[in-house]
């Protein structure tokens, strides 16, 4: 019997429930944006399609903290790693009231480091506390957390913004922060029992990078990761704007097509977390999900205002349970090929390639906008990411077979 396998179902279920919890306490603080971009746009006089921009930051934050910050959850703990993560949320949610860029970009950065923090210390909580057999879908719940922060900006945000204000928006994603990182504390002495207060506060910039490139498995992963990351996100960021701008729809109508793709991908990672641990293989799950996305990017290059909303919201629901449902999986696969003892170090690792792709997405989005001039056929070029997100899948595959389970 695995460590894992001995704690009580009752010490399973609040771990699980803390780190998703947390993820969409964090998840929200970037999903806010992009949902209430119109209107933030009209107050600072830029453009909406500038949101791509700061998303980018968002995760450029991420991606440098997942490379600064993994030492962290060794010397605090899970638990205090999370907590610290939120207390970053909330303090960049407050500098976001005062309406400026430069506010925002403050804002954007403080939001990505909470998210750096959070995704090592929740892998590192889950595979101590989670039973082996049950690890693809414990990992998959979790992770519901990005897409049930989506739909829950996309659902109630537009309507805050529109009757109080933008602001209040923003207020809703920090009371949420705070009242995670207090709920968390009465466990911490427990879940971070493990911790080793004596070691040295550094840095290891590249070390979790170095240890996943040397793993050929884990490296192709990694370069699927990213192209996966470049297509959710550019899906989470510019669904709204695309509906409002080209498909005729208003503000709080494109908000619930964002929320029913956010939906689907909730529901898509219980699933195939479920599924991955039956077929004892989630690296071919993630290729059958990659084989989907393909036709859904070519179907919203010819979206246009006429189309039935029963057609769009089918188009939106197999989208966001492919390109949305897709991280636990990796999560998990990451956890489960760690070298012991350093799950959180590659976990950290792991997660560079996947800001990276994030941190890509938006802003070639925005630039491809640009050129072409149509958000619908922007979206048909990302075909051409999923062709290499498969690819990539089939190499991960490969290795995984040479190297043995």
């Amino acid at each position: 019997m695995s460590v894992a396998a001995a704690y009580p179902p009752r010490t399973v279920v609040a771990v699980v429930a803390a780190t998703t919890a947390a993820q969409v306490a964090g998840a929200m603080g970037a999903a806010v944006f992009p949902v209430i971009a119109p209107e933030l746009a009209r107050t600072l006089d830029v453009e909406a399609s500038l949101i791509g921009y700061q998303m980018s930051v968002i995760y450029g934050a991420a991606m440098l903290g997942s490379m600064l910050f993994t030492w962290m959850v060794a010397r605090y703990g899970g638990c205090r790693t999370t907590q610290i993560g939120m207390a970053c949320c909330v303090v960049g949610l407050a500098v976001g009231f005062h309406s400026s860029v430069l506010a925002l970009a403050v804002t954007s950065v403080f939001i990505g480091i909470a998210m750096s923090i959070n995704l090592p210390a929740a892998g590192h909580l889950l595979f101590r506390f989670s039973p082996p057999q049950h690890r693809n879908f414990i990992f998959s719940l979790k992770q519901t957390g990005v897409p049930l922060a989506w739909a829950l900006m996309a659902l109630i945000a537009p309507v805050v913004t529109l009757t109080w204000g933008w602001r209040w928006a923003l207020a809703l994603v920090l009371l949420s922060a705070v009242v995670t990182m207090l709920a968390m504390q009465p466990a911490r002495e427990r879940w971070d029992d493990d911790r080793r207060p004596d070691l040295p506060v550094q840095a290891r910039i590249f070390d979790g990078v170095q240890l996943v490139w040397r793993i050929p498995a884990l490296r192709w992963l990694g370069v699927a990761a990213f192209g996966m990351a470049f297509v959710q996100l550019c899906v989470s960021t510019f669904t709204v704007i695309m509906l409002v701008a080209e498909a005729g729809y208003t503000l709080i109508e494109a908000g619930l097509m964002l929320s029913v793709a956010q939906i689907a991908g909730v529901m898509g990672r219980i699933v195939w977390g479920w599924v991955a641990d039956r077929v004892h293989d989630s690296v071919r799950v993630l290729q059958w999900l990659t084989i989907c996305m393909l036709p859904c990017c070519i179907a919203i290059a010819f979206l246009q205002p006429g189309w039935p909303v029963a057609a769009t919201t089918l188009l939106y629901a197999v989208f966001g349970a492919t390109a949305i449902g897709w991280n636990g999986l990796y999560t998990a696969e990451v956890a489960r090929r760690s070298p012991p003892g350093q799950i959180s170090l590659t976990t950290g690792g792991a997660m560079v390639w996947n800001f990276a792709g994030i941190l890509a997405g938006p802003t070639a989005f925005t630039i491809a906008y640009k050129l072409i001039g149509s958000y619908a056929w922007t979206y048909g070029m990302l075909t051409v990411v999923v062709a290499v997100i498969l690819a990539a899948l089939l190499a991960a595959r490969r290795e995984l077979r040479l190297s043995g389970p």
